[in-house]
Parts: structure tokens; C-alpha cells; sequence
């Protein structure tokens, strides 16, 4: 359900992808005006919420949706079954895509995460022209957009953190871009203005020159979010994102915090970086609060084992690919 073309300066382009991805060229430099003037103000005084504080950090746990059980059923041996269960039992992001389950499974896991005192992990994935007509293509109309957000909006409680719309900032590249941009600010005042904490994606450390990415970030408005998500499907080093954001805040010309998305990245990229299903990975590290000042938390937000999209021998984006999963389980260094 996530994919994404990628390039960075002097490198082969790569994608995320919860569940597809799909390449593409050198992405163009981001356009020096804001799409609104109420975009263009918000940016100017754009600074994020400060990270979850030490107490905070030592408090929160994330939640692990009892309907990651079910991997189990794919099991055909003792061996596959103790591999599986590693990704059964860690906490995962839940992905809400504007299918007629994401209500039903929503209240699960919210009231599963309130009830457990736990922080809920819920990804949006559902912008107009999502993921460019690539192996993830879908999303709602732009009409409906907003009032889908508000929708999701009342049905959350409890400690919730919300990943808003993988590859959409990065990897706009098809349609009207302001008007993307001004779905994505949008929607992240309503979420933020209900008390959660909001991360827009912002790709990888191997996709947009920081410039470039600062530059989106004053476009977009950054002071609807919290901080910004890296690495969403994708397999890059925990320590060249956070790299990569320290540098993105330097150009910002503020603090960005950022959450990291760990699940696949245990053997980091191919010498290639090879986005769609890259054979040889391994499970990166546990879900855990860090809140350093610029990392918030590792996370798993994408759900290890689903697949890419139709490469490298895999099934269609977001179908659990057996082989895989227990390839990734089998290569962790834990």
C-alpha cells in the first residue's frame, strides 16, 4: 500500500511502500511559492511540537493489534511458526485506507490501545491520486478527503499517533501539487487540533536533497504536524535518516522531529537501493520511544511480510508474501 520513486543527489531513486511501491525519475525541485496564504503564514512560524519528554518516553509502550495473531495461520511448520510470531507480537502500525473495514478496525485497536494504556499507531493512507497510478494506486476523491479525515478524527481517543499519507509530500508528482499540499496541512490540523500527534511522511534519506525537502515542508506548512515520518517501507539505516533529518532541520531553519520506520531495515539497503521487495533483508529494530530531542521513536510501520508490489517474484501490493516475512525474521540480529 506504499510506494514511491525515488532519487537523492548523485543516487539511484527508491520508494517506500507499506504495501507498494513503484519507481520513477529525478524528482523536480519544489516550487518557491506556497499554495495559499494561509500556508505561506502558517510556514513562516512553522515549529513542531517538542519530542515526547523523558518521562513521557519512559511511560509509552505502542500497541500490538491481537489481530496480528492471525500471521500464525500462515505457518506450515514448528520453525515458521516461531519466526512469525516475532512479527505477531510486535507492536505494527495499524493502516487505515479508506476501505469499508478501516472503522471496524479502528475502534479494535483504539480501545484495545486505551484499555492496554497504550500508544496506538495509525497510518492515513488515502490522499487523492494516491501513490500516482504505481503499484499503490488508489485514494479518495478530493472532496471527500477532508470530511474521511474528520471521520477518522472522532472515532480516535486515547494516546493515539497518527502517520499521515506515506510518499504524498515526496512524491507529488502528478495532479495539482498545491492542492495536495493543502489536503495534507489540513489534514493535519484536524488531527492535531483533537490532541494527537501527527508525523508527515517525508520519504528517506536516500529520495530528496534536504533542500528540497525543507523547501516542501515551508510550502506545506509544517506547523500543522508534529514532526515527519522516514523510511515508511522502505530499508535505509536508522542512523543515515536521522542524519538526513538533522540535516532537512538545518535547512528548515528549525528543530523537525522525527519517527523512523524500522521494520525492514535490520541489513539496510541493497549496495542498489533497491525499494520493491529487495531480497536479503532483515527486521530492524523494536518499537521503542527515544526522544532524543530529534528522534521521537524507532517504529514499525510497515507491516513486515506484505508485499511491494509485483517484483522480485512478489504478489500484489500489500498481500502477506510468506517467503518474505520469514526471510526478514530469519535475518534479524535479535
Amino acid at each position: 500500500m506504499v510506494r514511491s520513486a525515488a532519487v537523492t543527489v548523485g543516487a539511484v531513486a527508491l520508494a517506500l511502500a507499506l504495501a507498494a511501491c513503484s519507481p520513477g525519475g529525478q524528482m523536480p525541485a519544489a516550487s518557491s511559492s506556497s499554495p495559499t496564504a494561509e500556508t505561506t503564514a502558517a510556514s513562516a512560524s512553522a515549529t513542531p511540537s517538542p519530542s515526547p519528554s523523558t518521562a513521557t518516553a519512559a511511560a509509552t509502550s505502542f500497541f500490538a493489534d491481537p489481530y496480528q495473531q492471525t500471521l500464525l495461520d500462515n505457518a506450515t511448520s514448528p520453525d515458521d511458526r516461531a519466526l512469525l510470531t516475532v512479527l505477531a507480537d510486535t507492536p505494527t502500525a495499524t493502516w487505515l485506507t479508506g476501505g469499508e473495514w478501516d472503522a471496524t478496525t479502528l475502534e479494535r485497536v483504539v480501545t484495545g490501545a486505551a484499555a492496554a494504556g497504550q500508544t496506538a499507531v495509525v497510518v492515513l493512507y488515502n490522499i487523492p491520486n494516491r501513490d500516482c497510478g504505481n503499484y499503490s494506486a488508489g485514494g479518495t476523491t478530493v472532496e471527500e478527503y477532508l470530511p474521511w479525515v474528520r471521520q477518522i478524527d472522532a472515532q480516535l481517543h486515547g494516546d493515539v499517533w497518527v502517520i499521515l499519507e506515506p510518499d504524498a509530500l515526496t512524491g507529488a508528482t502528478c495532479g495539482d501539487v498545491a492542492q495536495r499540499y493543502r489536503l495534507l496541512h489540513d489534514a493535519g490540523v484536524i488531527l492535531r487540533g483533537s490532541g494527537h500527534r501527527v508525523y508527515l511522511d517525508a520519504g528517506h534519506s536516500n529520495w530528496l536533497a534536504a533542500s528540497d525537502l525543507a523547501d516542501r515542508l515551508h510550502q506545506v506548512g509544517a506547523d500543522a504536524f508534529d514532526g515527519i515520518s522516514l523510511n515508511v517501507s522502505n530499508f535505509e539505516t536508522t542512523s543515515d535518516n536521522v542524519a538526513y533529518a538533522r540535516e532537512v532541520s538545518a535547512a528548515f531553519g528549525a528543530p523537525l522531529h522525527v519517527v523512523v520506520d524500522t521494520s525492514r531495515n535490520g541489513n539496510g539497503p541493497t549496495p542498489d537501493h533497491e525499494w520493491c521487495n529487495p531480497p536479503g533483508r532483515a527486521l530492524g529494530e523494536p518499537p521503542r520511544v527515544v526522544a532524543d530531542g530529534t528522534l521521537d521513536a524507532l517504529l514499525w510501520i510497515k507491516t513486515p511480510g506484505r508485499s511491494d508490489g509485483t517484483c522480485e517474484g512478489g504478489p500484489t501490493a500489500g498481500a502477506f508474501w510468506l517467503p518474505y516475512a520469514l526471510g526478514l525474521a530469519r535475518s534479524a540480529h535479535w
